[in-house]
């Protein structure tokens, strides 16, 4: 997956929560609750497919300094 990929599920982990905000205002807190629940658990998906990753670097000792 790739970093468009997280980008596009943080914009919709944003009108989840905007959607969760407007069903809470029409007196359905519990299908609000469970919309959030959702939203934080693409947010958390987003943020871990940005994490960079670890690359192992092959030191060549001929080209060391010092």
């Amino acid at each position: 997956m790739n970093r468009g990929q997280a980008q596009q599920f943080l914009a919709l982990a944003r009108v989840m929560v905007k959607q969760a905000r407007l069903l809470k205002q029409d007196g359905l807190p519990h299908k609000a609750r469970e919309l959030v629940e959702r939203a934080v658990a693409f947010d958390r998906l987003a943020w871990a497919m940005m994490r960079p990753v670890p690359v192992r670097v092959a030191s060549d000792p001929a080209r060391r300094v010092g």
